[in-house]
């Protein structure tokens, strides 16, 4: 963690202000530093002169030897950890598919990372920040999720801290912007967690923040939210004690939605599970249901899973792929994971 923190004193003023006040996003993460301080050698020291920002080292994916389990009906059939000095790296929060063979990675820094599918390709993913992002403060850039339309190859973006939602074209470029009235009161750090634009068209936004046990406050679009439009206001009921930190869209019109718990204890755990939901069963003011697909636990490799996309592979069975949030700790990793859901297991 001393190597992350010198390497990130070095980053301009700002952006070096604003890498720490994400890393102090959440009271988890308080808590977080409050035991990483715990094992920490009693002796500290300050660089008078820092070494220069890193924005050219490579990203490495290795691919973890784990054994074939099942959990739920899901297969485990891939896990890899991607590792880098780069300070676009780390703190995923947001995934999706771009079709091309590469997923979509965004940060909690606003900071990009195109990976290739590794199951297919040996190709290093690459990093850079979303065009247009002028703005370093967190109010602006940071994104906790992410979804696309696969005809237009347009992307919308789901910001917690300024409570919006932006529209990007294909290459990335900033179409549109909408702070929604339902959403001005959602939790300043557990904002529009989650995000889905349906196969219909219609959006899906949940907060990450519960009202009472296991349920959160959700609204439906009929189109996209940044052409206007009142949203239907919803609950969602996930699972007590779990929050929702992702949600991706099913091929079958259903939606997925990843819920995280932290374990409280040294090491630090995450409890995943992922349930599933379908859109066609919200109502004005109602409550939408989630059913438990499966748990994500040891001997699976665990961390803060906070993204999640899906693809249809070759044989029509379906892909679930994960990908952790360090929160820009060295104690945490940045893994990804690819759950194989069997078409005969649906």
């Amino acid at each position: 963690m001393a190597g992350r923190a010198a390497r990130s004193a070095a980053v301009p003023a700002a952006d070096a202000l604003n890498r720490r006040a994400f890393q102090m996003r959440r009271p988890t993460r308080l808590i977080l530093l409050a035991l990483t301080a715990l094992g920490l050698a009693p002796g500290t020291f300050v660089r008078e002169t820092p070494p220069p920002p890193d924005f050219t080292s490579p990203v490495t994916v290795e691919k973890l030897r784990v054994p074939q389990l099942r959990t739920g009906p899901l297969l485990l059939a891939g896990a890899w950890v991607l590792r880098s000095e780069n300070d676009h790296f780390g703190g995923y929060s947001a995934l999706v598919d771009r079709r091309d063979g590469a997923f979509l990675a965004a940060n909690d820094a606003g900071r990009l990372m195109r990976l290739p599918r590794p199951d297919r390709n040996r190709a290093a993913p690459t990093l850079d920040k979303f065009v247009d992002f002028a703005r370093v403060d967190k109010v602006h850039v940071d994104i906790e999720s992410l979804t696309d339309d696969p005809e237009t190859g347009e992307v919308w973006a789901g910001l917690e801290w300024a409570q919006a939602i932006m529209r990007f074209g294909p290459q990335l470029q900033k179409r549109a912007e909408v702070r929604p009235a339902e959403m001005r009161d959602w939790g300043a750090n557990s904002g529009p967690e989650s995000l889905v634009r349906l196969r219909d068209g219609r959006f899906v936004v949940i907060e990450e923040d519960s009202i009472s046990a296991g349920r959160h406050r959700a609204l439906l679009f009929a189109s996209d939210p940044t052409r206007g439009g009142k949203p239907i206001p919803f609950l969602f009921e996930g699972a007590d004690g779990y929050r929702p930190s992702d949600a991706t869209r099913l091929p079958d019109g259903r939606i997925l939605v990843v819920l995280r718990k932290v374990h409280l204890a040294l090491p630090i755990r995450f409890g995943v599970r992922l349930v599933t939901a379908d859109p066609a069963d919200i109502g004005a003011g109602g409550l939408l249901r989630s059913k438990l697909l499966a748990e994500i636990d040891e001997p699976t490799p665990t961390d803060n899973y906070e993204g999640a996309t899906v693809t249809v592979e070759a044989n029509g069975d379906w892909a679930i792929w994960l990908i952790s949030d360090d929160n820009f700790f060295r104690f945490q990793r940045t893994l990804l994971l690819k759950l194989v859901w069997p078409r005969g297991a649906r």
